[in-house]
């Protein structure tokens, strides 16, 4: 690393992970030349946290104590993260800036323009989907529950985009003992998912926790309503304490299903939150890197 930084000589690096974080710290020391580094964080603290035996969860809070203080800048990718920085760990402040992800691309309209395949787009029928790897965080299966409440009320499609899984197996066994063997599809990994949600009459993410929720964003970008878990941490945020989208309990699949019927048989006018989305560019996320090392006036952009 030390030979990298005094060959190569970088405005600025930055590290996703402590040991990488320290390490690149040395290595500038070492380098003599004055690389701004910065350490960023992309999922909740608390989760990490909880995950941890207690003496590992000790360990882990005295390395950030020590080794965040002497990064240029520590960068949240929302203000939850942030706070949670601030609260849980005892993090200066003012030494974190927060950048969001930049979800919102160029590409992402002509993308959602592309035609799909799929006949249940053309039944009239409204489309919920949701996307994601088939893992336990995502909780699929209160989703399938909550969906089955739909289904018993008016007619409806879900569609699961995502890599299957460790829980797709068990997924697959819940949708046949509900019955909806025949209203839910599992199509796996698309590389362009943008032109299914475009279509679909709402988004919904049943995440236990997310370190943001990307495709809340890309949803919203593209005028799709959602319906979200209240999850830490990054819903609320986005959703703007439910203004842009309803929020519902963590696991609860009666409330997740009234939410989203409430919003097919009422659907929101999604200009505000189309433009509110735009925070969420790829020119904000560079600007805000930029600010955040004291480069934005260098011309590096």
């Amino acid at each position: 690393m030390w030979t990298y930084l005094k060959n190569r000589r970088p405005a600025a690096l930055l590290t996703d992970r402590l040991r990488l974080s320290a390490s690149s710290l040395t290595a500038r020391r070492l380098s003599l030349f004055p690389t701004r580094i910065a350490l960023t964080f992309h999922s909740p603290i608390s989760v990490k946290l909880e995950k941890l035996p207690t003496s590992r969860a000790r360990t882990f809070k005295k390395k950030i104590r020590k080794w965040a203080p002497r990064n240029d800048k520590l960068i949240a990718i929302s203000n939850g993260i942030r706070e949670e920085l601030i609260t849980r760990l005892k993090v200066s402040p003012n030494s974190i800036d927060v950048v969001f992800n930049p979800v919102v691309t160029p590409e992402m309209t002509d993308l959602a323009k592309e035609p799909v395949e799929e006949s249940f787009f053309d039944t009239g029928v409204p489309v919920l989907i949701t996307a994601g790897r088939m893992t336990e965080p995502k909780d699929f299966e209160t989703l399938l529950r909550a969906f089955r409440i739909v289904k018993d009320q008016m007619p409806c499609h879900l569609l699961i985009l995502g890599e299957h899984g460790k829980q797709y197996e068990r997924l697959m066994l819940l949708v046949k003992d509900l019955g909806l063997a025949k209203d839910v599809t599992f199509p796996g990994f698309k590389k362009n998912p943008y032109k299914y949600i475009a279509r679909s009459s709402v988004f919904v993410l049943s995440s236990k926790w997310e370190g943001f929720g990307n495709v809340l964003v890309e949803a919203l970008a593209l005028g799709v309503p959602v319906v979200s878990t209240d999850c830490p941490i990054g819903p609320r945020e986005i959703l703007e304490h439910g203004r842009l989208g309803k929020l519902v309990p963590v696991g609860n699949a009666p409330k997740m299903a009234s939410a989203i019927i409430e919003t097919l048989n009422q659907p929101p006018d999604m200009k505000l939150a189309k433009r509110t989305m735009e925070r969420y560019t790829v020119d904000r996320s560079t600007d805000g890197y930029l600010k955040a090392l004291g480069l934005l006036d260098q011309g590096l952009k």
